[in-house]
């Protein structure tokens, strides 16, 4: 058996309901019993007195309102505008795939350079972290990742998959933009 659904239920308190379904709430004490809950809920609300709002509601609402856009637009918080995602997204994947690059670059030999093995050798950090720190900022990664700047993986993914001459052109155009934007 198929009971009357919430429209049809109000369609019955307005009188509009078809003939077949009238029938039905005339035998089925579950729908019946619903639209007397209906009809006593709808009662009740016309009863209800709602008083009125202060006259200042009314001369600051549209105050209130812009200023509530205002803040949601800006996400609510007080951070400075240049960290917006339109931003600091770019940014994000430019430090990943030079952090990559960095990572990935084969170190090269010098020709005619003589290497003392009588000691461990170790590696001079590449100045990568320092450019990427005057690319983005005092920005961590929990930051960037709630800020929803980076995806897990993305950039590295797309570095990897780089050929060699598009490895060394990126390279040269991160390069190009760090001088850039130091000048």
């Amino acid at each position: 058996m198929t009971h009357l659904t919430p429209d049809e239920l109000i369609d019955a308190m307005d009188g509009l309901l078809a003939a077949d379904q009238q029938a039905h709430l005339a035998t089925c004490d579950e729908c019946h019993g619903q639209l007397a809950g209906l009809s006593m809920a709808l009662g009740d609300a016309k009863d209800a007195s709602v008083p009125e709002p202060s006259p200042l509601f009314w001369q600051h609402f549209s105050e209130r309102v812009s200023t509530a856009i205002h803040q949601d637009v800006r996400g609510g918080t007080n951070w400075p505008s240049w960290l917006r995602w339109q931003i600091l997204l770019p940014l994000g994947a430019v430090a990943m795939i030079v952090l990559a690059l960095a990572m990935n670059l084969p170190q090269r030999e010098v020709p005619g350079a003589v290497v003392d093995n009588s000691s461990p050798v170790v590696e001079q950090p590449v100045d990568t972290w320092v450019m990427v720190t005057e690319l983005v900022g005092d920005i961590d990664l929990d930051t960037a990742s709630a800020a929803g700047v980076i995806e897990p993986g993305v950039a590295e993914e797309a570095v990897l998959h780089l050929t060699a001459e598009e490895q060394q052109e990126l390279t040269r155009l991160l390069r190009v933009e760090l001088q850039r934007a130091k000048s």
